[in-house]
């Protein structure tokens, strides 16, 4: 979590990792996902895991309602 975005990606999937994170380590694994994503592209979150009270939640939007599976919109 130390290095800046090293490529642009299309689908990151991070699934139940970030639960075992402090909110300092979440906000940065998420800040790291927005800038390393393409501008359309997909975040896959575990079933525990969550973009609310996020600084980039606003940026995303349900891709799949009920899923936690959200596109890159800004």
């Amino acid at each position: 979590m130390s290095d800046a975005p090293f490529n642009e990606f299309n689908v990151i999937l991070c699934r139940n990792v970030m639960i075992y994170f402090n909110r300092a380590l979440q906000e940065r694994t998420h800040r790291l996902f927005y800038d390393s994503l393409g501008t359309f592209g997909i975040l896959g979150l575990g079933s525990r895991e969550t973009l609310r009270f996020m600084p980039q939640e606003p940026l995303y939007e349900p891709l799949v309602p009920g899923e936690k599976l959200y596109r890159r919109i800004a």
